[in-house]
């Protein structure tokens, strides 16, 4: 939600939380890293969010995609992960609202 636009070591929180949940073996490093490139795309996209905490959530798109890299070992993954470079090579980023704009994106004067 980028409650705290001004904090982008909440990225390197979440990621480490990540890297613990593989760690533990709760999960596996491919689904980690897609669910946190899912989630850096989706928080790009939003524009109701701030233009500097979108452009953050872009420029991190690397580290998941790298990991996925890594593990894209059979045919469905390689799918998968080619869906996604073609996402993320493909996003266009709307402007963000500003704060006199509606969730409708209608300017109030």
């Amino acid at each position: 939600c980028a409650l705290r636009p001004n904090e982008p070591r909440l990225l390197d929180f979440h990621e480490w939380h990540g890297r613990q949940l593989v760690d533990r073996g709760l999960m596996d490093a491919w689904r980690v890293s897609r669910i946190t490139l899912e989630l850096l795309l989706d928080t790009a996209c939003d524009p109701a969010l701030p233009w500097h905490w979108r452009s953050l959530c872009v420029d991190r798109a690397y580290r998941p995609l790298r990991v996925m890299q890594e593990h894209a070992n059979d045919p469905v993954r390689q799918r998968s992960l080619r869906v996604l470079l073609d996402r993320l090579a493909t996003l266009r980023l709307q402007p963000s609202l500003s704060f006199n704009d509606s969730a409708e994106g209608h300017h109030h004067e």
